[in-house]
This record gives C-alpha cells, sequence and structure tokens, in this order.
C-alpha cells in the first residue's frame, strides 16, 4: 500500500522500493540497500542517485565510501508541491507557446473525429476538453454514478470548482433525480447562478449511468458503469448542433432545481 502511494506521487516502481528500503535501514551503503531492495548494486545506485537529485535521499561520504539516507516521510509532502509549482510553471510556459506548437501543424492532417480513453485518465481526459469550451456547457449526468468510486467522485468535485471558479464556463444539466445528487447540488455544489442552471429527470424515467455533454462542435460521452470507464470524444458540427436541439426538447419537459424556483418568486 505504501509503496502505491509513492508511485502515485510520480515515483517509479523501483524507486518507491529503494526509498522504502532506506527508511527502514537508516544510514547505509549501496550495497546494503541494493540486498534489501533485491537489486543489483550498480542498478541501485543509480536509484539512489536519481533520489538525491529529487531531494528525498541524501548522502554522505566517509572512509570513501558514499551513505545514503532517506528523507524524513513528512517531507514526502514538500516534494508533491514542489511538483505542483513545477507543473504550474510547465503548463503557463506551454500556454505561452502553444500558438507556436499550432502554426507547426499540417493544414492537410486528418484530424481524428471519434477518440476513444479508457480509464480514470480517460474519463479525465474527455471531461478536461469541456473546459476549453467556448460556448455553454449542455449535459446530461447522474451524480451517484460519479460518487460510486472516490477517484471518480474526487474529479468531479474538483472539475465543478474548475468549470465554475477558474473556467467561469456556463453550464446548463439535466440531472437524474436522486438523494446524493440533490445533496450534491443542492448544498455541497460551488453554485453561481448565472454560471450553472440544473432541472432533474422525470422520477419515472430510468436512471442512466453515462454523463454526456454538448459544447462547440463536440460531443462527449463518459461511461461510468461499475465495469466500465470509457470517455468517448466526437467532433461534428452536425451531430453537435443535433444533440442541443434534443437537450432543449429535454430541458423543457425537466424539473426546474430549488434555486431556479426560489429565483423566480
Amino acid at each position: 500500500m505504501l509503496k502505491g502511494i509513492l508511485q502515485k506521487i510520480g515515483l517509479s516502481d523501483k524507486d518507491a522500493e529503494i526509498y522504502m528500503a532506506c527508511l527502514e535501514l537508516g544510514t547505509q551503503p549501496a550495497s546494503v540497500i541494493a540486498r534489501k531492495a533485491g537489486l543489483k548494486r550498480p542498478t541501485t545506485y543509480l536509484i539512489l542517485e536519481g533520489l538525491v537529485k529529487k531531494g528525498l535521499v541524501s548522502e554522505y561520504t566517509g572512509t570513501n565510501v558514499k551513505y545514503f539516507t532517506a528523507v524524513s516521510a513528512e517531507y514526502l509532502l514538500n516534494y508533491v508541491e514542489r511538483q505542483r509549482r513545477e507543473l504550474s510553471a510547465h503548463q503557463r510556459e506551454l500556454e505561452q507557446y502553444l500558438p507556436q506548437f499550432l502554426s507547426l501543424s499540417n493544414p492537410y492532417t486528418l484530424s481524428p473525429k471519434v477518440r476513444f480513453h479508457e480509464g480514470i485518465e480517460g474519463i479525465e481526459h474527455v471531461m478536461n476538453d469541456s473546459l476549453k469550451a467556448k460556448t455553454p456547457i449542455l449535459c446530461y449526468s447522474t451524480i451517484d454514478s460519479w460518487f460510486q468510486r472516490p477517484d471518480t467522485r474526487d474529479y468531479i468535485i474538483w472539475y465543478g470548482k474548475q468549470r465554475v471558479q477558474e473556467k467561469k464556463i456556463p453550464l446548463r444539466g439535466i440531472i437524474t433525480d436522486n438523494e446524493i445528487s440533490r445533496k450534491y447540488l443542492e448544498e455541497d455544489y460551488p453554485v453561481d447562478h448565472e454560471m450553472s442552471h440544473f432541472r432533474w429527470l422525470p422520477k419515472d424515467i430510468k436512471t442512466f449511468t453515462n454523463e454526456i455533454n454538448v459544447y462547440d462542435n463536440k460531443l462527449s460521452i463518459v461511461c461510468l458503469s461499475k465495469n466500465e470507464l470509457l470517455g468517448i470524444l466526437i467532433e461534428s458540427e452536425g451531430i453537435a448542433a443535433t444533440q442541443k436541439a434534443i437537450f432543449e426538447v429535454a430541458w423543457r419537459a425537466s424539473t426546474p432545481a430549488k434555486w431556479e424556483l426560489d429565483s423566480r418568486k
């Protein structure tokens, strides 16, 4: 479990193995750490040097032998924070030079119209595309499907905050009516009544497990069933226009959320 957490913050399998060995052994030469980790000494030495550069292991030389010590586990939080700052800086730099990258694109390249992305990373990739929307997002969603797993629940909470507070992209959503959805949207959601308008799907309509978003010239579908995590992104003016018209029909047949009813009084 602990090794898995280290991998989640960016360490490779062997990096995590060596760091854990260093924690357990205390200050030791590479040969001792290699035996503990079950790796060859040259490989262990290279990994240790990499961990030193990451700031997760310190080294000193005594009697012509290098000794290595894992920094306190508390400093792992500093490591994650440093990565976050560096990633933010890289993102700003990429945004600055993105027009130059785009100018290199061959105009005769055929862009894929349909893309499939699997797993939680695929779902996030497809959903994150809507955070670049130039038009309001038209959404069908079921909150309880997002909330059935910790990773998808954490993501959709982050997504809501990004859309409302950071990107300020308007959204109209038709949501399946259940206790989880109402609690999240009426009590916990980062509501901005100018940015977010929700209506409830009639209760006699069978609950679905997908999220569908229509924006710009795109239609995205996220499958959130227990046995399938899949994101699909379709780029088509015609399909997007048709789905927007269908959404308007569904919107008129759905029930306004509580705060929208209150605003009419």
